[in-house]
């Protein structure tokens, strides 16, 4: 009997000890939840024609999320390949399987107005580091960005091009979202400035022959090109093209041509000048060499400010999409592409300046 009465006793205990071993579990878990595990995006072309641009955001967003090395925060990946249909597929997936609460992306413009529905009717914040296509201030409340709009740019242009004496200008430009916007910004203001449009011609991104476009652009006799492109082989393309048929006008281009590729064309693109986003800072240069052994291509700097946008709402508390909303309007910080003060559009200020190829290297023209 006394054997019997021992061997319940022991059940006992041990369906105690077994109690308490369940009820720390569930303790264990419960502090995992309260952490909050905040799932964070980044999307971009990183495959594809614009994939140099796309890889470079995406280093410059993940050196921003290494070093602010949070411990409540997931990092996510998706390329888009520059097509709108990825985008959608994209950000519908980050949303109903990652549950994320933020992205960093896309750099297309059309990409971007793309994924934004989706990101605005689930309350996810999305910022894009490269998309200047003036519809972006209105594609809604969770969609910002950290470059400056096409409206800047094209107005930065024209006057340049004006200032410079030009009268007769030819445009070469995507037939997409950020072409044919920043096309028509220039026209409207270099026009208003006295000057005229002789040539207005497009081509598809990506395209590698421009031929036919150039030769019309010849036959106009323009005393400077204006060409925006939006992928490395299309710039490369594009300005060996413009030597290849003998276009004897002065050569200006948007932030798509400075890929380190044009410089391998040599002694024919020397002068070639390009209107470009205010440089990234020294320390994020130097910080950005030291992570990958190379100069921060275009759109690293963008992206790395988009990354500590969403990085310091976090720190100061926000788990949500919607709350890390609220806490970007009303943020400012000094970033490593600029000052950064989102707008009530989600829109940033920015300025502008002319980078020329002058002896085989992109040097900044001084004001």
């Amino acid at each position: 009997m006394r054997t019997g009465k021992l061997f319940i006793m022991m059940l006992i205990v041990l369906g105690i000890l077994l109690a308490a071993g369940c009820t720390d579990t569930e303790t264990s878990e419960e502090t995992e939840d309260e952490q909050e595990v905040i799932v964070v995006g980044i999307m971009g072309p990183y495959t594809g024609g614009a994939a140099v641009y796309g890889n470079a955001a995406k280093d410059g967003a993940m050196l921003a999320f290494e070093e602010a090395n949070l411990s409540n925060v997931w990092v996510v990946a998706e390329d888009t390949k520059s097509e709108t249909k990825e985008a959608v597929t994209a950000m519908n997936k980050m949303v109903s399987v990652d549950n994320v609460q933020a992205v960093v992306g896309d750099l297309i413009s059309a990409a971007t107005l793309a994924a934004a529905p989706i990101a605005e009717q689930n309350q996810v914040v999305l910022i894009s580091p490269a998309s200047t296509s003036t519809d972006v201030t209105d594609a809604g409340d969770y969609i910002f960005r950290t470059v400056p709009g096409d409206d800047g740019q094209g107005i930065f242009a024209a006057q340049t091009l004006s200032d410079a004496n030009y009268t007769k200008l030819a445009l070469l430009y995507t037939n997409d979202q950020y072409g044919n916007g920043l096309a028509t910004i220039i026209t409207d203001e270099f026009t208003k400035l006295g000057g005229e449009i002789v040539a207005d011609e497009t081509y598809e991104a990506g395209s590698s022959d421009m031929r036919t476009q150039l030769t019309k652009i010849k036959d106009a006799d323009p005393e400077v090109l204006y060409i925006v492109s939006n992928t490395p082989d299309s710039s490369v393309a594009l300005l060996r093209q413009v030597t290849e048929i003998g276009i004897e006008a002065d050569v200006y281009g948007s932030e798509g041509l400075k890929v380190a590729t044009i410089l391998e064309l040599g002694e024919s693109v020397e002068g070639t000048t390009i209107t470009s986003v205010t440089p990234e800072s020294e320390e994020f240069r130097q910080k950005y060499m030291d992570a990958y052994g190379e100069e921060a291509p275009a759109f690293a700097a963008q992206a790395y400010d988009a990354a500590t946008a969403i990085i310091m709402a976090i720190e100061q508390g926000a788990t949500t999409g919607e709350q890390i909303k609220d806490a970007l309007y009303g943020m400012e910080f000094d970033g490593a592409s600029g000052h950064i003060k989102f707008d009530e559009n989600g829109d940033v200020e920015g300025g502008y300046v002319l980078v020329e190829v002058r002896d085989g290297a992109f040097v900044t023209l001084e004001e």
